[in-house]
């Protein structure tokens, strides 16, 4: 018998696919759609994203990109983030530096004390 080695973890990190799809108001066709031909020249169809939302498929960088673009995020790690919640750069990116830096007392202060 032959053993697979694992790389990676053996469970997949949360993801928010399902959540960023729903978001943005698309069907897993929609987004499918949306999605590049796959390596076997097929397009990726909505049993494909189901998959994916379910965690039964695992997601490679590639793929987590191609995702990214079809959803309009700002990188594939904003798919580990619930869309609800806005991320720290979306928050911060029309603050003025000087509000920044006073920000970032406040928020290393706030970490020191737990």
């Amino acid at each position: 018998m032959r053993m697979v080695t694992r790389i990676g973890p053996a469970k997949p990190s949360r993801h928010f696919l399902r959540e960023w799809r729903q978001f943005r108001g698309l069907t897993q066709q929609q987004l499918a759609d949306r999605l590049p031909v796959g390596e076997d020249g097929k397009p990726t169809g909505k049993d494909q994203i189901s998959r994916w939302e379910r965690n039964e498929r695992g997601m490679t960088m590639d793929v987590q990109g191609a995702l990214a673009e079809a959803l309009n995020l700002s990188s594939p790690g904003d798919l580990f983030r619930d869309p609800a919640m806005p991320s720290a750069d979306e928050l911060l990116r029309n603050v003025p530096p000087e509000k920044r830096q006073q920000i970032f007392v406040v928020i290393e202060a706030m970490l020191k004390t737990g």
